[in-house]
């Protein structure tokens, strides 16, 4: 926990002088190509080497440079940080004045955008496999009058049998799951 998030910042200020070097428009286009991908895992950082076109730059330097931006765009969306506390922060940081304010202007217009991207890619579990039947017992020799459905669930191949009010508290409590999920702010 907090030794990783130590060694993040870390990460971030040692690559500071880096990010000073590019040119505004130059961390404009960074920013803008990764908040658009916001939401993938790994960023394709031959991309990066591109848009930046400068021998001046190894490839460890633009891998490092993308991943202290992502580590800010990401933690400030997340956060719902405002423009105005963004732009401080960075210049507290040791950001230059220009390439703080080119960098907060770039998230503050698109970071709508990338929040909802960051929320469709959170979270993913794939469909899980469901099989059911409804089995109806009028009676048993061993209970006497029963006339009551059981549902049997198969779900991701564990089974269960649910009572009808059983069900219904399950679908409650699903309902309620679903509605907190549904509003959880990133």
């Amino acid at each position: 926990g907090k030794q990783w998030y130590q060694r993040r910042v870390r990460g971030v200020l040692a690559e500071i002088s880096t990010i000073s070097k590019l040119t505004a428009p130059k961390i404009k286009v960074v920013c803008l190509q990764i908040l658009n991908h916001i939401e993938e895992e790994e960023l394709k950082y031959e991309v990066f080497m591109k848009l930046i076109d400068d021998r001046t730059f190894t490839q460890s330097d633009v891998k490092g440079l993308v991943a202290a931006l992502t580590l800010i765009l990401r933690s400030a969306l997340r956060a719902d940080v405002e423009s105005t506390s963004l732009d401080s922060e960075l210049q507290q940081l040791g950001f230059p004045k220009e390439h703080s304010g080119i960098l907060t202007t770039t998230y503050t217009e698109h970071s709508t955008k990338a929040r909802e991207a960051l929320r469709r890619s959170s979270l993913r579990y794939p469909a899980p496999n469901i099989e059911w039947s409804v089995d109806y017992i009028a009676s048993s020799t061993c209970h006497g009058k029963i006339d009551e459905p059981f549902i049997n669930l198969k779900i991701n191949n564990t089974p269960c049998t649910l009572t009808l009010n059983k069900l219904d508290v399950l679908i409650a409590e699903l309902k309620t799951a679903s509605k907190c999920i549904k509003n959880i702010k990133l």
